[in-house]
């Protein structure tokens, strides 16, 4: 099968159900100070009912994490191996938003699991959990990485839009994902401004983190606006295809409001706000907009549900329901 840079969707999407069960057990499970580890789980004192929820999400978090760093490590060589046929690259850049788009898509995917070997992967390596703040430099060295490399795809990205005629018609909710990815990367660089035990490692995570917050906060505002305005100038669903596409938004508020939370931790920590009110103000706004967001999806597309979902060809755009 030809490479294309959706099939980092995979590894993203396992590390995203990684993660979900991971942040469960954090809040659920009391334990002392940082993030939750597998010997925090006081297994002689639960009963049978409590031990089974947490062994099947400790099991979860396991299968997808190793999903998410095995098929990580495949699809890299196949994308290392695609960038070096230039022209194909620049054939795939060059082509309608709605297509070049999909290059933000390993972006999002390496912060995921950078953000999986820090939470879950630690979780079960005592190694890592017990030097967590060895893993911050490197772990800011990748998060620049990534942010330099986005930053350059969207303004490639843009470049190429703003020279060329734009079909605006054929734009629909796959041309969030540069939106998405800048909301990963944001992810990754608050999860350091907020743990690092280190000012100089944070205050820089942090600085970086607040431009691809403010850049992706403007273009979701921006794109979702727009997209709304064209959808109701439709008239009409788009094609089954871009139907789940819709479910982009819910990741992202997520996303967004959970890094904007995060870099309140950051200031609380070295300049002592009371960040209670701020809390929890992202947190709750960003889920009410995503439950909000969740029920008008399944009641617009409850007829593709009912009658194509599990009986269409597959699509990448599925991946957004997850």
């Amino acid at each position: 099968m030809k490479f294309t840079p959706l099939k980092f969707q995979i590894p993203l999407a396992a590390g995203g159900v990684a993660l979900m069960a991971f942040n469960y057990l954090q809040f659920a499970v009391p334990h002392g100070k940082g993030l939750i580890k597998l010997s925090d789980i006081p297994w002689a004192g639960l009963t049978t009912g409590q031990a089974g929820p947490y062994l099947l999400l400790i099991s979860i978090m396991l299968a997808f994490s190793v999903i998410n760093l095995g098929s990580t490590a495949v699809y890299l060589k196949q994308l290392f191996q695609w960038l070096a046929d230039k022209a194909e690259y620049r054939e795939f850049i060059n082509s309608p938003p709605t297509k070049s788009i999909a290059i933000f898509v390993p972006v999002a995917s390496l912060s995921m699991s950078a953000n999986v070997v820090l939470a879950p992967l630690a979780f079960f390596v005592p190694q890592l959990s017990s030097n967590l703040q060895s893993l911050m430099l490197p772990g800011l060295i990748f998060f620049g990485v990534l942010w330099l490399i986005i930053f350059r795809l969207e303004f490639r990205v843009l470049k190429t839009w703003l020279s060329h005629p734009l079909d605006v018609t054929q734009l629909n909710f796959i041309w969030l994902l540069d939106v998405f990815a800048f909301g990963l990367v944001s992810l990754t660089g608050t999860g350091i401004a907020a743990l690092a035990g280190s000012e100089e490692i944070a205050s820089t995570a942090a600085f970086a983190s607040l431009f691809t917050l403010s850049l992706g906060s403007f273009l979701l505002v921006t794109k979702l606006a727009w997209l709304i305005y064209l959808q109701i100038k439709a008239h009409e669903l788009p094609g089954k295809a871009i139907l789940p596409a819709f479910f982009l938004v819910i990741p992202i508020t997520c996303l967004y409001g959970y890094s904007f939370y995060r870099i309140t931790l950051y200031a609380q920590k070295y300049f002592s706000y009371d960040i209670r009110i701020l809390s929890f103000l992202f947190i709750n706004f960003s889920y009410v907009i995503t439950i909000g967001w969740g029920i008008f999806c399944l009641y617009l597309l409850n007829n593709y549900f009912r009658r194509e979902f599990l009986k269409s060809d597959f699509y990448p755009t599925q991946w957004g329901v997850v």
